[in-house]
């Protein structure tokens, strides 16, 4: 009879144990165990909604015709181009391209510039590239390409160079070439005292036939000249002299006598040079 009763508890066993074979036992914060069944997967295999999103009939018709529609792409090549949009280079960009004609238009000055290029070749000496472009409505232009050296040596500066470019202005019918060469001198005197010098030539060709290169103050001109700067702050000075410019309707030297402020500030330099 006790052999009967421990089969039965042995097989009550077996089926407790295959019962909770996927389960998880573990204990709480109280000390008691806890048996936690596994996890199951359900599958309901809904469908998915099928609700249809509304357009105005307006934006139908309108999508519909922007899916139809081919622009005309018109190609050209190099030669069928104007002459002035021939240049690939990149460098004639600003210059050379299909809104140029109404950017003049707008405004005249639109292509301007001004940009200087400095090379210091030992610890006195520097070599300077300067060129730019300036236009006067009604009254011409000019563009300008200088390069020249720069020493310096102790209180004493010298500048030696050259320039060229062509130039504009109502008395000629396109543009023509000029070409010269400049000396500047500089030399500070004393702490309050500076004395510069200068001397230009420049070739127009036939200057007779066009005054308006005498009247221009911002053409290059054949001069020489001298002035004497002083110094009376920090960021503030006068100067004085005096230029002879040449006159190319009188064959001779004019004098032109000079006053203007020296300015020497963070943000502003006004001098001769």
């Amino acid at each position: 009879m006790k052999r009967y009763w421990l089969v039965v508890l042995f097989l009550c066993c077996m089926f407790v144990v295959q019962a909770q074979s996927g389960s998880t036992m573990t204990i709480n914060h109280e000390g008691k165990d806890l048996f936690i069944p596994p996890k199951k997967i359900f599958n309901f295999h809904l469908p998915e909604p099928a609700i249809p999103t509304y357009t105005p009939s307006m934006n139908l018709r309108m999508d519909s015709m922007l899916r139809a529609y081919s622009p005309d792409i018109f190609e050209t090549s190099v030669m069928d181009r104007p002459m002035d949009m021939r240049v690939l280079s990149g460098a004639y960009q600003p210059f050379f391209n299909v809104y140029a004609p109404m950017l003049r238009r707008v405004s005249p000055m639109a292509f301007d510039f001004h940009e200087t290029s400095m090379v210091t070749l030992t610890e006195r000496t520097t070599w300077l590239t300067t060129g730019q472009q300036q236009t006067w409505p009604g009254a011409g232009g000019v563009t300008t390409i200088s390069s020249g050296m720069l020493w310096k040596t102790g209180d004493l500066t010298v500048y030696g160079g050259g320039f060229a470019g062509r130039f504009y202005t109502p008395f000629n019918s396109s543009p023509e070439l000029f070409g010269g060469a400049e000396l500047r001198l500089g030399y500070e005197l004393t702490d309050w005292m500076t004395l510069r010098g200068w001397g230009t030539y420049t070739h127009y060709g036939d200057e007779r036939k066009n005054p308006h290169l005498m009247m221009n103050p911002f053409y290059y001109h054949t001069n020489v000249g001298g002035a004497a700067e002083f110094k009376i702050n920090e960021n503030f000075g006068l100067g004085v002299g005096v230029n002879y410019e040449y006159n190319h309707l009188q064959r001779r030297l004019e004098p032109q006598y000079l006053l203007y402020p020296v300015i020497n500030s963070r943000n502003i330099q006004i001098k001769m040079w």
